[in-house]
């Protein structure tokens, strides 16, 4: 049977046993979001297990160290192993590691990524995943939320996959709150950001170009809309859409302990971040890599708009 009241389903589990020889993955949903066990970040890794941790990734989409102190260069090491070191986005940098991102929310800097998005969508090859460590944690809460867009697809109506299908969306970072972050970095900085970083398109349904599954590629921070349709049908496709993707059967939300390690493929995923430990601190260092065989563009986003040397009053992320 197959029906809408099936298609939140997976049909066929894998076999982590006949996959994995070198980490043992422990998913915490169907083919979806798994624990790492038996990989030590600290040490260099082996071929072997570097090959597993890229399955493992393309498998469950988002996956989990459990807590380990990294130094910024072991941090890089990790985000290596699954392609070429990203641009990033606008947030501040870690002294004296450029590729190093980070986002720091207290009193003084509430936390403002409550929203679903995909990392970066408004550049023309987006960054493929992103590596990410929480080096300080509130008492409570802080957690981050992880959407399967795979999951997502597979779910839709056949009749609403086909409609779909074809499309393409205009993506841009100057419908979201960068806009205003930005702005506080002063005019010139915002000025080179709309100069730089222009709008681009993306299809609605992409295919991973490693793993072949289909994906929704639109979301509620950075879609702007859909092409080729009236603004009606494109506001009531991407409203539907907004709400699909927060389907409970799609979500993993990860609670997490100091020195956490999360790595997630932007291709196949979207994440929220949760805003309720204010006015407590979180501290997040962050590192995006690129698909293997694409290379970044000279310069991180923030110094290529002029802004490295600025210190932001507001505190904003992805």
């Amino acid at each position: 049977m197959s029906t809408f009241k099936t298609a939140k389903a997976v049909r066929q589990l894998i076999d982590i046993g006949a996959r994995y020889q070198h980490i043992r993955p422990v998913p915490k949903m169907p083919n979806f979001a798994a624990v790492i066990e038996g990989v030590d970040l600290t040490k260099p890794l082996s071929a072997p297990v570097r090959q597993e941790l890229v399955q493992a990734l393309l498998d469950f989409e988002v996956i989990f160290f459990p807590p380990q102190k990294i130094t910024p260069e072991q941090h890089l090491a990790l985000a290596e192993v699954f392609g070429p070191i990203a641009q990033g986005a606008y947030n501040p940098r870690k002294t004296g590691y450029s590729d190093i991102e980070i986002i720091e929310n207290d009193e003084r800097r509430p936390p403002a990524i409550d929203h679903w998005h995909s990392d970066i969508t408004w550049v023309e090859n987006p960054p493929a995943g992103t590596v990410i460590q929480i080096v300080e944690v509130p008492p409570v809460g802080g957690n981050t939320a992880w959407a399967s867009m795979s999951k997502a697809y597979e779910a839709l109506s056949p009749g609403y996959r086909a409609y779909l299908d074809g499309l393409t969306a205009t993506h841009t970072w100057e419908v979201s709150n960068w806009r205003k972050y930005l702005a506080d970095l002063g005019e010139d900085v915002l000025i080179n950001a709309i100069r730089e970083f222009k709008p681009v398109v993306h299809p609605v349904i992409k295919v991973h170009p490693e793993s072949g599954k289909r994906v929704l590629f639109v979301n509620e921070t950075f879609t702007k809309k859909i092409d080729g349709i009236s603004e009606l049908e494109s506001k009531e496709v991407l409203r539907f859409l907004a709400q699909w993707v927060k389907t409970p059967e799609f979500i993993y939300t990860h609670a997490w302990e100091p020195h956490g390690i999360a790595v997630w493929d932007n291709r196949t995923t979207q994440h929220f971040a949760l805003a309720d430990y204010w006015p407590h601190r979180r501290v997040n260092q962050r590192v995006t890599f690129n698909a293997r065989g694409v290379e970044a563009r000279a310069g991180n986003a923030l110094s290529v708009v002029g802004g490295e040397a600025i210190e932001p009053t507001v505190a904003f992320g992805t």
